[in-house]
């Protein structure tokens, strides 16, 4: 009797799904209070929205002006506002980011049969189900569930547009996937403007591979589409989705407002002197403490204060961050690299560090530690296969992890922001362990070789 029979593949599948509900579910009951903690004004947004303020942070209740902010993204505030309009409150966020996760389980488990992974595709789904970054933040009002679920939405569907299975399809079919491609590209720029990063590098990519193919193919050889086809199909739905925000932020603040105006506070956030002082240019794992950075963020209103002309829109207080930040990197440009690799290893760390006066227990570090070094050191391996072998259908993947990890070179880090990442890093992860176990002959064990199956 084999495990690989459809049937069986079906029940290993449900339950993993299960385990997925099941977990986020248990955690969503047992920490409930978490999901009223608002650390990024996106409750606020929400209430704001329902009452009919409009996109604004501002506590009206508090008799606080209701001024508008395009602080922070727009799409999960506004989702919650669906959910808060229907008085479902935080127990109704708990419940949206529990289908949110399995849903995310589900499509790692579909991009994973698109790459031909077969049963390992299993395996990558089983990661993303217990993965402790998405765990803990389901029971958060934060943004890494709703990242997270668009980036496997989005490299389902950029993994089905480079694959050979849609090599036949139809011209209306495939205009139909890009178009759709495009709209999710743009939903996921409204929720994590990282998300641009990885358009303009999936787009310089393309242009690249396209020029090399015209410079060192044969004229009489090359028969390639135009790439502005494919392009403008895309296009159509990342200007769709991003265009309602974008003329909001024309009308109010009379810029073209794309992302946020957040993000010169979080460059300067991680590039300022006396981060580099407490952090940087301290041993590995030291934090920042919760009152060094209260008072440098108190003194950095007193800079802003003292700005002549004054500084009196969210815009205006953004470029003078960036400004202060460049002018940081240029003070102290070794220090700088420091804080990049510093943010490298943050990034990519295994373990959570704990922040100033908290005590972790010594067995949850470990345990997320190994959990991590075990699923990031096949992701390594895959990764180097994927190279190696020239993969194309991996290359969505490929780009997603390189455009995070440079984004956040510069830019404040640490393992959380790596949410988004967590579908492509099982699916390397499986791929890479496979190849190993296969190497190894210990996949022989357990599984009785078919002739009339490919390998995966």
């Amino acid at each position: 009797m084999s495990v690989t029979k459809p049937g069986y593949l079906t029940t290993a599948l449900l339950l993993i799904l299960l385990l997925a509900g099941g977990l986020r579910l248990t955690l969503v009951v047992l920490k409930s209070h978490q999901l009223q903690e608002d650390r990024d004004a996106y409750i606020a947004i929400a209430r704001n929205l329902v009452a009919g303020n409009g996109f604004t942070s501002s506590r009206p209740e508090e008799g606080q002006a209701i001024e508008p902010t395009a602080f922070r993204p727009p799409l999960y505030p506004c989702l919650l506002s669906i959910v808060y309009f229907l008085g479902a409150g935080p127990l109704g966020t708990g419940i949206l980011q529990v289908i949110l996760g399995i849903a995310t389980v589900w499509l790692t488990w579909k991009t994973g049969q698109r790459l031909q992974l077969k049963t390992a595709a299993l395996f990558a789904a089983g990661i993303v189900a217990t993965d402790p970054i998405l765990l803990q933040y389901t029971t958060y009002s934060m943004t890494e569930v709703l990242a997270t679920f668009l980036s496997s939405l989005l490299l389902y569907l950029l993994v089905c547009s480079t694959s050979k299975c849609e090599a036949g399809a139809s011209e209306t079919k495939t205009k139909s996937l890009l178009f759709w491609t495009g709209a999710v590209w743009g939903l996921a720029i409204l929720c994590r403007p990282t998300f641009l990063a990885f358009l303009g590098l999936w787009l310089l990519v393309r242009v690249a591979g396209s020029l090399k193919k015209r410079l060192f193919t044969r004229s009489g050889d090359f028969a390639a589409a135009p790439l502005w086809k494919p392009t403008a199909f895309l296009a159509t739905g990342i200007v769709l989705a991003v265009s309602p925000w974008l003329i909001r932020n024309l009308v109010v603040f009379r810029a073209p407002i794309l992302t946020t105006t957040h993000g010169g506070y979080t460059v300067l956030l991680g590039n300022n002197p006396v981060f580099y002082r407490e952090v940087v240019q301290q041993p590995w794992g030291v934090v920042w403490s919760g009152e060094s950075l209260n008072a440098w963020q108190k003194s950095l209103e007193t800079d802003i204060a003292k700005q002549e002309p004054p500084l009196e829109t969210e815009q205006e207080r953004d470029r003078w961050m960036y400004q202060r930040a460049r002018n940081n990197i240029a003070a102290q440009p070794h220090v700088f690299i420091q804080a990049c690799l510093q943010r490298l290893m943050r990034f990519w760390n295994i373990a959570p560090l704990a922040s100033a006066g908290v005590t972790q227990s010594r067995s949850l570090v470990w345990g997320v530690a190994s959990y991590y070094f075990v699923v990031l050191l096949g992701g390594y391996w895959g990764l180097i296969l994927v190279i190696w072998k020239s993969e194309r259908n991996w290359s969505p993947l490929i780009w997603l992890l390189v455009s995070f990890t440079i984004v956040h070179l510069f830019y404040w880090t640490n393992m959380r922001m790596r949410a988004p990442l967590v579908p492509a890093i099982a699916l390397l992860s499986v791929f890479g362990w496979s190849h190993l176990l296969q190497f190894s002959k210990i996949d022989r064990l357990w599984k009785r070789p078919d002739p009339t199956r490919p390998n995966i």
